[in-house]
């Protein structure tokens, strides 16, 4: 009997105690949007990725060095929604 209630304890504990937070997923940053004076449309990140897309299709200009894969990807994507 006690080791049916220990384990019922054990049970409610596990149930009720939060797990630890995981790593923030990168590609499910949300870019800031800016159409520049031209028409482009410029998607910035956190690290300092700027992403220049054209203003009538989502065709990219120009990207900054320190931007990786994904956040070109994001930044199509957002564009594609325009």
């Amino acid at each position: 009997m006690r080791t049916l209630s220990l384990l019922a304890m054990l049970l409610v504990t596990a149930c009720t105690t939060s797990a630890p937070p995981g790593p923030e997923r990168p590609m499910d940053e949300v870019p800031a949007q800016q159409t520049l004076p031209d028409g482009t449309r410029e998607y910035g990140f956190a690290n300092g990725c700027t992403i220049v897309l054209e203003a009538a299709q989502a065709v990219v200009l120009s990207e900054g060095e320190v931007c990786a894969l994904y956040q070109r990807d994001i930044a199509l994507l957002y564009a594609s929604g325009d």
